[in-house]
């Protein structure tokens, strides 16, 4: 082989190299391997990786051919081979380098093109928003617990899903898929929804004991005793009559100022109980008898009303006798003819004129004597009224005949006659 003359210029002096036929042999391999074996080199893979593919978000439309393979080999992957000294090296092997670095520099374009930076969102409400696909979950069989007060479970993974159920501590499902923020459960009923995963945990978590809450025991009320009083009092202002012993009995009626109650009883938590089984508050009523005009002028002798002189019951007959009280004051409590109440005429007339002694209460005396019709009365029985309506006689009269009765009526009249009227619940005779 003919000897190739190189000539060379070094200092302005033409020097003549003359290369070995072997340092061109070596010179020409080394080119020829190194084409070679970069050639060869997209024909390789590591023996322990495969192909990754990158997978845009569900939410946007891509093709197929979106999807690139790109090399696992991280050498492929960077521009590592591009660091290659080229302090004395020779042409062939700069061709060489710059044939690596090329495809290095594909590489890392591939690389670049076909990589996509995945970030967390969240939804306007916080929910952390699902990045995969339903179909791309992972498969799980996994019995799970749920470790917050209550989770929803709603029909897609986000927190616009229909709400498909709700379900409470410890309450258990089975995870059936897992994405990057919500997990596929199946819940003990067979139905199927999504959960946020950190809702969740595979821990055993016990079913909470409720606290019992305590059943608050009533205070006890004091037991009320009654003791027994005899006497009619009066009551000092507008007044409510009640079914039981306590303001929180029921209001029968309401009585006006000075009207008189036939007392039976006193309870200790300070009631008075009235013949009829009704009660009143102790101190709202007073024993005194409330004073009127026509009373004090037919008690005072020197008065110009003086008190009605009644007839003399030796020489006049009954009804002369009941009709000379006409103009008698009213008085709440009188059984005199300074002032009469109704059950205190009645008894004041009998005890008089027949020596008979009624009770000086209504109800006393309408249980008194026998029981007559009203269509068969005669001069001298009593008439009974209820006036209040409460089965219970209110009011008494005494009948002169002719439907005409004489009796104590109220403060305003005192003693009058007047006819029979209503109201009335028995007939007593007592002679």
């Amino acid at each position: 082989m003919k000897r190739i003359n190189i000539p060379l210029r070094i200092n302005n002096k033409n020097l003549h190299y003359h290369p070995s036929r072997w340092t061109l042999i070596r010179g020409t391999a080394l080119a020829v391997g190194s084409l070679i074996v970069v050639s060869a080199i997209p024909f390789f893979t590591a023996g322990y990786t495969s192909d990754v593919y990158l997978q845009v978000p569900a939410t946007e439309n891509a093709a197929a051919t979106d999807y690139l393979p790109v090399s696992a080999d991280m050498y492929d992957l960077t521009d590592r081979n591009s660091d290659i000294a080229i302090t004395g090296a020779s042409s062939d092997t700069l061709s060489a380098s710059a044939a690596v670095n090329s495809t290095a520099s594909q590489n890392a374009a591939a690389v670049e093109q076909n990589t996509y930076a995945i970030t967390e969102q969240t939804a306007e409400d916080g929910t952390p928003v699902e990045l995969l696909d339903v179909t791309q979950f992972t498969a799980d069989n996994t019995v799970v617990y749920i470790n917050t007060s209550s989770a929803n479970v709603r029909s897609l993974p986000n927190s616009s899903g229909v709400l498909v159920a709700t379900l409470s501590y410890s309450n258990t499902a089975t995870r059936i898929g897992t994405g990057t923020s919500w997990s596929e459960i199946q819940m003990a009923d067979g139905s199927v929804g999504y959960v946020l995963t950190s809702f969740l945990s595979t821990e055993f978590i016990a079913t909470p004991t409720p606290t019992p809450t305590p059943t608050p025991t009533p205070t006890p009320k004091p037991a009320i005793t009654e003791t027994a009083v005899s006497g009619t009092y009066y009551a000092i202002g507008e007044l409510n009559v009640r079914s039981g012993p306590g303001t929180e009995y029921n209001v029968i009626k309401t009585i006006s100022q000075g009207s008189g109650v036939d007392v039976v009883a006193k309870t200790s938590n300070g009631w008075y109980r009235s013949v009829k089984d009704t009660y009143v508050m102790a101190s709202l009523v007073t024993s005194q008898a409330p004073s009127s005009s026509a009373s004090s002028s037919s008690s005072s002798s020197s008065s110009s009303s003086s008190s009605v002189t009644p007839a003399n019951p030796a020489s006049a007959d009954f009804i002369t006798y009941c009709e000379s009280f006409v103009g008698t004051a009213y008085v709440y409590g009188g059984s005199s003819t300074s002032g009469f109440d109704c059950s205190g005429f009645v008894s004041y007339v009998y005890s008089n004129y027949y020596g008979i002694g009624l009770p000086h209460l209504a109800s006393s005396i309408a249980g008194e004597g026998s029981s007559v019709s009203l269509s068969d009365a005669q001069a001298g029985d009593v008439i009974c009224y209820d006036y209040s309506e409460d089965g219970v006689v209110d009011h008494v009269a005494i009948y002169v005949g002719g439907g005409t009765i004489v009796h104590a009526s109220n403060t305003r009249q005192g003693v009058v006659t007047s006819g029979v009227g209503s109201h009335i619940t028995t007939v007593r005779r007592f002679l």
